[in-house]
């Protein structure tokens, strides 16, 4: 056995604060009997490996199960595998995984890291999102998470008769950031086995795990899905959303035909800085209407029976809960002075982030427009709580708003939604959360207006 795997210098466009910023939010171990039960799949493909590729090795654990001629490991965090005792035919180099001429594995294998996009390093998303594209023809999506980068890059390192099999989101199966992934998979007519974790492998991310396979010997163009507990029991499922019915389609589904709309919440930059309680808001001075405006970022504080925002809805369980509940005016001009003093006392640190730092003026974005319903995008219960928008506040973040509809045509569609059952046609996202996206939305609203 080797004692210390083989250290390379590291390469890629990283900082040293990018590294630790980047280390400190996804160094999650992988459960010993999550890397056994993906060899196991592995081996059910082919009884031995050649080459075998980890894309993020942290401490080498994929080396030491499985069967192969030689495994490479790529990990960029010295500190998680110097230490590490991995067998005679596999080494792990310190290199960004990115930057490393490899190709032709027989397998690629491992736990990608899991980073949301927000938390990539600057300048890191669109070097190598340019470098996929250009070996894949795959344009990832900009809110693609550092997971996606790593599945695309071990598609492309894999042989041609090769088996990629990663431990990732389920959501990878219907989200539209995985779209362009998703059609490369089926263009090729590669076979995909996806199993479903049903138990919390991963406490700490608020995501259902899978592991997926991607058998490109296999142009058979088979999809199947599976639910795989922790004991190995596995039951075949027919659609990724669990039950026998079809995933929401994504788009409006209205045609030509004037109609509604679901937009996402505003994204202002950082709700730290831009949404405000109204202690904060009073301590600054800061005038309703002038200076700040009501909003809301969440439902979850509203309870399902309450079918209407009121001004007294929102007294009781936004402004007087403590919520952040008042969105700063994007508009030095007509605000006051208090406005001025707020944002000038502001930490560069507080808002220094890709959405703010793309502006001339960080604090300077469009304030979107009053929607006659509010919607949550994600929920537990048989379908989103929404509400009619009697009080005239601004959706934020998760906060979908339903606009282009008068007020009547607004509180039928509240009604219906809220009688509705979605979770059947959904894909489950975590821990009993469902998450409907915004074109899933306008489908729905389609489907509902059109009844």
């Amino acid at each position: 056995m080797n004692a210390q795997p083989t250290i390379t210098n590291i390469a890629g466009p990283w900082s040293a604060p990018d590294i630790n910023t980047y280390l400190g939010r996804c160094q999650i171990d992988t459960p010993s009997d999550l890397v056994d039960a993906t060899w196991r799949k592995v081996l059910e493909k082919r009884p031995h490996y050649d080459l075998v590729i980890d894309l993020g090795a942290g401490d080498g654990r994929f080396a030491k199960a499985g069967r192969y001629s030689s495994y490479i490991g790529f990990e960029i965090d010295a500190e998680r595998f110097g230490s590490s005792t991995l067998p005679d035919n596999a080494t792990i180099r310190h290199e960004c995984a990115f930057s490393a001429p490899i190709s032709g594995a027989s397998l690629c294998i491992g736990n990608p890291p899991f980073v949301r996009n927000q938390d990539l390093p600057e300048g890191w998303r669109e070097q190598i999102a340019a470098k996929l594209n250009r070996r894949s023809g795959i344009k990832i999506s900009g809110l693609a998470n550092a997971w996606l980068y790593f599945f695309v890059q071990s598609l492309e390192i894999t042989s041609t008769d090769g088996v990629c099999a990663l431990v990732v989101p389920f959501e990878w199966t219907s989200r539209p950031s995985a779209a362009a992934l998703r059609k490369r998979i089926i263009d090729e007519g590669w076979s995909v086995d996806v199993y479903r974790l049903c138990d919390r492998t991963f406490e700490s991310v608020l995501t259902t795990s899978s592991i997926t396979i991607v058998d490109k010997g296999d142009r058979s163009g088979r999809w199947r899905y599976f639910e795989l507990d922790r004991t190995g029991a596995e039951r075949a499922i027919v659609s990724p959303t669990g039950t026998d019915q079809a995933m929401i389609a994504y788009g409006e589904g209205r045609g030509d035909r004037p109609a509604g709309r679901i937009r996402r919440g505003v994204s202002p930059g950082t709700q730290k800085v831009f949404v405000l309680t109204e202690s904060t808001r009073a301590r600054h001075g800061l005038r309703c209407g002038v200076d700040v405006v009501p909003c809301i970022t969440s439902l979850r504080h509203l309870p399902r029976e309450v079918n209407v925002l009121t001004c007294e809805v929102f007294e009781r369980y936004y402004r007087s809960a403590g919520q952040r509940c008042w969105l700063l005016v994007p508009d030095r001009e007509s605000t006051s002075p208090n406005w001025s003093a707020y944002v000038d006392s502001i930490d560069p640190v507080l808002h220094d982030t890709a959405t703010c730092n793309e502006r001339a003026n960080w604090w300077e974005y469009k304030m979107p427009e009053v929607p006659t319903a509010l919607i949550a995008t994600c929920f537990k219960g048989h379908s989103p709580k929404c509400t009619v928008n009697e009080f005239a506040v601004r959706a934020v973040g998760g906060v979908a708003g339903l606009h282009n509809l008068s007020a009547l045509e607004a509180r039928r569609f509240v009604n219906k939604l809220s009688a509705t059952d979605l979770r059947p046609r959904i894909v489950p996202h975590a821990n009993g959360l469902f998450k409907c996206e915004i074109g899933q939305l306008n489908r729905v609203l389609a489907e509902l207006t059109d009844a």
